[in-house]
């Protein structure tokens, strides 16, 4: 779950564009996850699909549910992801500033003031038979960061002339502000022993979104390259929901002797094609606010509104905005791909059954390593989609502003790469069949292209250290009842993300061309910048990334 927007937006879409940061378009070895749910698979660094000896499996790799005896869990992950952005002013950004930060010097660093996201998993294995085993998991979620995310809205600092503390906007603000994320992937899979020591699976998931984010952003009819001021910002929320995203997963575990397996493992889904509606209110970047007083009322946008909250004060149509639904988000969800290779050592002192997968109480020691692919080059724009005409205009008016629109194209470059990844992981038992500890490490690639970089997802080079363990407690002098007590911890480190050059993400504006840059007769502006663009980046500067998690998880052996 990581988040943000790329672009100062004008009122309506700089909220639009925040969605940018939804946590769920990728899994495990994209660039919005890190390796996986579950305590087992969490606290070996995500290498697990060999060994697929949980309920999770319905989602990991459906192969390793063939021979699973029949068990519950409910576990969580609870992350802490810290995110921060020192902002570099473009060297041609020439917009007044309340601290007037100069172009080439650095805003105030803010970082993101994020709570425990939560990130349930329920899930149960039945053992249809002893080839056949059905996994259904109503409750899954992606790994992602939290699922609640907010930076400052305001900084102090001081005046370097009249030496007082003055309150200005917060720097990032043109990409996010705070964001409120829901999303969950019911899945059920179906693992087949279909010969000795091969095993095939598949699941099917039914993903649901439900998204919401805000930010204080500039609403300007963007005339002049001086008018980005306070007094003519706005807060801005969108959201969004989808509430069908279909997707599958196929596996297979082939053992080729008793003590070594070879697994593979394919995700697709569908994107996330969300609708929704904004709503954006002018007057609430103010020393007031700032100081703790409420904002004035000001004129607002609600595109759910048929007459978009105030559209007859403009002369506008009295049902422009319809019955709502009038923004339109599509994110992709990239492709993955895994290899596994585990070996295992058995115990010697119990008898071996190929056809039972239960490491804790058949091994005495295992060690994986995963090969790991995403196709995140197939992530390269964010489409971000208001009304517009037929000349591509926009057609939403940003009450309170007069002559802005809300951009029919939206879109946010990220211009991703395939992420490339390795993960190594085990198990020992310290006490057979009783009391189980992990550990395991993990390495992934850059997907980021430097000038499109984001406080959205963490998309540099990233590595993690993980280690976690399972407390089996019997319930049976046959042992075939078990309460399980499990706990992983993983820690997540990234490279850091800066970037000052020329190009970058520029901000968005209410109007096609900015300044005396008039339309050309194609409906481009004069000065050759992209139609409701700014001229300059908004997203130079440093950016840094930290994420610890801890799953806690509880389990029932039937």
């Amino acid at each position: 779950m990581r988040i943000g927007v790329r672009r100062r937006a004008s009122a309506a879409v700089l909220a639009t564009v925040s969605v940018v940061g939804i946590p769920a378009t990728a899994h495990a070895t994209g660039i919005t996850e890190f390796p996986d749910n579950g305590s087992e698979q969490g606290g070996r660094g995500g290498a697990w699909i060999a060994r697929a000896s949980d309920p999770l499996a319905a989602f990991y790799n459906p192969a390793g549910l063939a021979g699973q005896p029949t068990r519950l869990a409910l576990q969580s992950n609870i992350n802490f992801q810290s995110t921060c952005f020192t902002r570099y002013k473009a060297l041609n950004d020439l917009t007044s500033d309340p601290d007037l930060v100069k172009p080439g010097q650095y805003y105030p660093k803010v970082c993101s003031q994020d709570g425990a996201g939560i990130v349930p998993q329920l899930a149960l294995t039945y053992r249809i038979s002893d080839r056949i085993g059905l996994g259904i998991a109503p409750l899954m979620t992606p790994s992602g960061g939290a699922s609640n995310i907010s930076f400052p809205s305001f900084v102090s600092t001081t005046n370097s002339s009249s030496g007082k503390t003055i309150y200005e906007p917060g720097p990032e603000r043109y990409l996010l502000t705070s964001a409120t994320l829901v999303v969950v992937t019911p899945t059920i899979g179906i693992g087949v022993e279909v010969v000795d020591r091969l095993r095939l699976g598949v699941s099917f998931e039914w993903g649901i979104a439900s998204l919401s984010f805000t930010n204080a952003v500039a609403a300007t009819a963007n005339t002049a390259v001086t008018s980005y001021l306070t007094n003519s910002e706005v807060q801005a929320t969108a959201s969004v929901h989808n509430y069908f995203i279909p997707g599958l997963t196929a596996g297979a575990i082939y053992s080729p002797s008793d003590s070594f397996d070879i697994a593979a493992w394919y995700k697709w889904a569908a994107p996330i094609d969300g609708v929704g509606d904004i709503t954006t209110t002018l007057g609430y970047y103010s020393p007031a606010v700032a100081e703790g007083k409420p904002a004035s009322p000001g004129s607002q946008t609600i595109t759910s509104q048929a007459n978009c909250g105030n559209a007859m004060a403009m002369g506008q149509n009295a049902t422009l905005c319809g019955s709502g639904n009038n923004l339109h988000i599509t994110v992709a969800q990239p492709m993955e791909a895994k290899i596994g290779f585990r070996y295992h050592k058995l115990r010697s002192d119990v008898p071996y059954d190929e056809h039972v997968r239960d490491p804790m109480a058949q091994d005495v020691f295992d060690i994986e390593a995963d090969l790991t692919w995403a196709n995140n080059s197939t992530f390269q724009n964010l489409q971000v989609r208001l009304p517009g005409n037929s000349v591509g205009d926009g057609t939403i008016p940003i009450n309170g502003v007069a002559g802005a629109f809300g951009p029919p194209n939206a879109d946010v470059a990220h211009d991703f790469h395939d992420v490339y990844g390795i993960r190594l992981g085990g198990d020992v038992n310290v006490v057979p069949d009783a009391l189980a500890i992990r550990g395991g490490a993990f390495f992934q690639s850059s997907a980021l292209t430097a000038q499109d970089q984001n406080i959205d997802f963490p998309a540099s080079t990233n590595f993690g250290l993980a280690l976690g363990g399972t407390y089996r407690i019997h319930l049976s002098k046959v042992k075939t009842n078990a309460l399980e007590l499990s706990l992983g911890y993983e820690h997540v480190f990234y490279m850091n993300e800066s970037y000052t050059g020329t190009g970058g993400v520029e901000a968005l504006a209410g109007t096609p061309c900015s300044g005396s840059n008039t339309e050309t007769p194609n409906y481009t502006c004069s000065n050759n910048v992209t139609r409701y663009r700014s001229p300059w980046a908004v997203n130079l500067g440093t950016i840094t990334n930290s994420i610890n998690v801890l799953n806690v998880g509880l389990g029932y052996k039937f």
